[in-house]
């Protein structure tokens, strides 16, 4: 698979200003809007179901979606996604049904707000560390992806590509903070899914159509490309037996519940004008999630289908060269800049989250009482300062997309669990929240050296015969030691929460001004019309006309 200098680089590039200048100019119209912290932060909580479903699934369909989700299809079909994009919208049904509701009702400016409020500061602190580290590298990932893409279709040096997208996205998320970045992302949205609805129709037209796709679909490892469980003769990724179907279970909640205690997911929930809206926000891109989701998924099967002697590396390029050889260059570069905005909604939400937690939470541990107009200052300095932790990270960690896995899941094994209790039990106190950060985290690491042998066993030959595929043999032993460490973090929260009620008694859960927090009706079960206000009575009264008419 050959990429080489792309023959309409300067239409790309030419699409590629035109777009870049236009996100700048949403930031500095948005800079306007800002005058205080919850604007920056959270929006002044006033955005509206469109933006809010807009701003949710830009951030959350990210370059892994879309390269990722091509390359892990043509080596291992549907099995290579349950991770993303099943496993990411099952995240946000989950959140849509049971936290969102609860998380805006308290009105908390960051996710670790309820860890400060419901554990006390110790909690908090870690919290904002383990989930700033996760941002920072998530930042750092999609700055790579973006110096790739524009590397591969203009010739730009990807050191300088990294430079330039780190720039942008800093700029206008500096501006205007989550209103910028919401309006962006919309902008993004919008962008990238005309962009993979250009390329799909091309792809599939050039395999022979739907049925051909279908009934001529493999992949490389040759397990069912439709496949959504193990199956007898691969089990799940070539394991079988129990450690196939522990993979499989890692595969869902790896994201699916992984990703509920992360800050730039729950940053849309606490900007939306109502709990209806975060609701209702969070159902709607699940659904479009995976509808869109799945087209880069069934593009990866079907370069299966056209070239079936990719080598592992290769399959991460994918789309671009599907779009250099099937798209005239006037829509290949409507499709990069697509990609271009996958990267960019992705990396400016993670900016403005971990810069929110350091720059605000953290304000508050060194200086209680700092003004409003402090805070804002200083959260609006970290975003740079964590773009330029991003930037070095892009630049020189060759293993940066694997240190941000690693990130996330630590997010599922030490966070998940005191995240929920803070809500639906009420003994969950300090130390049991600590100790379950703690041993999550460190059974997580204990178990995946003990998964090590035998998936260096399961990886020899995988690239070169008789060698180990250390990338896949490592991979595999940290999604399938996070079931275990995900359990003993969820065994050691009650335990030792029971242990020390007396001199740790259990905090109330409160809301941001410190008032008791009513869990009634937390779940998102939620008429859409208390989503969409007014213009739900207009809806009515326009069928009633026409019902009389």
């Amino acid at each position: 698979m050959e990429l080489g200098m792309y023959q309409g680089a300067w239409w790309v590039l030419t699409i590629f200003i035109i777009y870049m200048l236009g996100m700048l100019y949403i930031g500095y119209i948005c800079s306007k809007r800002i005058s205080d912290t919850t604007d920056y932060i959270v929006a002044g909580r006033r955005l509206p179901l469109f933006y809010n479903v807009g701003t949710l699934f830009a951030t959350w369909f990210c370059a892994g979606t879309v390269m990722g989700g091509a390359a892990n299809a043509y080596l291992f079909g549907n099995q290579g996604v349950i991770f993303d994009p099943w496993g990411a919208a099952l995240c946000l049904a989950i959140a849509g049904l049971f936290f969102l509701r609860l998380m805006r009702r308290g009105r908390y400016i960051t996710l670790v707000d309820i860890f400060d409020l419901r554990y006390g500061k110790r909690m908090g602190l870690a919290s904002a560390i383990t989930l700033a580290i996760g941002e920072a590298g998530w930042v750092g990932a999609q700055l790579v992806g973006f110096g790739s893409i524009l590397q591969v279709f203009t010739g730009i040096p990807l050191g300088w590509g990294i430079i330039i997208s780190t720039f942008v996205v800093v700029l206008y998320t500096y501006q205007g903070g989550m209103w910028s970045v919401t309006l962006t992302d919309v902008v993004q949205m919008i962008i990238l899914i005309i962009g993979i609805l250009i390329l799909f129709p091309a792809v599939i037209s050039h395999v022979g159509g739907w049925n051909a796709f279908v009934t001529n679909a493999g992949d490389w490892a040759d397990i069912a490309p439709f496949a959504m469980a193990p199956t007898a003769e691969s089990g799940f990724l070539g394991y079988t037996g129990t450690t196939g179907w522990i993979y499989y279970i890692a595969a869902w909640l790896s994201l699916g519940l992984g990703s509920i205690p992360a800050q730039d997911l729950m940053q849309r929930a606490l900007s939306a004008k109502n709990e209806a809206v975060g609701v209702h926000a969070s159902y709607i891109s699940a659904i479009m999630y995976i509808v869109i989701g799945l087209l880069p998924v069934w593009m990866g099967i079907a370069m299966y289908e056209i070239n079936p002697n990719l080598t592992v590396p290769e399959t991460e390029m994918i789309l671009p060269w599907l779009a250099k050889e099937f798209l005239h260059p006037a829509f290949a570069g409507i499709f990069v800049v697509g990609l271009v905005a996958a990267l960019m909604s992705s990396a400016d939400s993670a900016l403005l989250a971990a810069a929110s937690m350091v720059g605000y939470n953290c304000v508050k541990y060194l200086k209680p009482g700092a003004s409003e107009e402090y805070m804002l200052k200083v959260t609006r300095l970290f975003v740079p300062i964590t773009a330029v932790v991003s930037l070095l990270l892009a630049l020189y960690a060759a293993t940066i997309y694997k240190l941000m896995v690693i990130a996330w899941t630590i997010f599922l094994v030490g966070l998940f669990a005191p995240y929920a209790a803070a809500f639906f039990w009420k003994k969950a106190n300090h130390t049991g929240a600590l100790a379950a950060l703690l041993a999550g985290f460190g059974s997580w690491v204990a178990f995946i050296f003990y998964y090590l042998p035998s998936t260096m066993e399961a990886n020899v030959g995988v690239i070169e015969e008789g060698v180990v595929y250390m990338d896949w043999a490592i991979w595999d032993a940290v999604y399938l030691a996070s079931v275990p460490g995900f359990i003993i973090s969820i065994v050691t929260l009650v335990v030792v929460s029971l242990l020390t009620q007396k001199r740790d008694p259990a905090k109330p859960l409160v809301d941001v001004d410190g008032n008791p927090l009513p869990v009634k009706d937390y779940l998102g079960l939620m008429h859409i019309k208390y989503a969409i206000g007014d213009r739900w009575e207009k809806l009515m009264e326009r069928k009633s006309k026409g019902a009389a008419a």
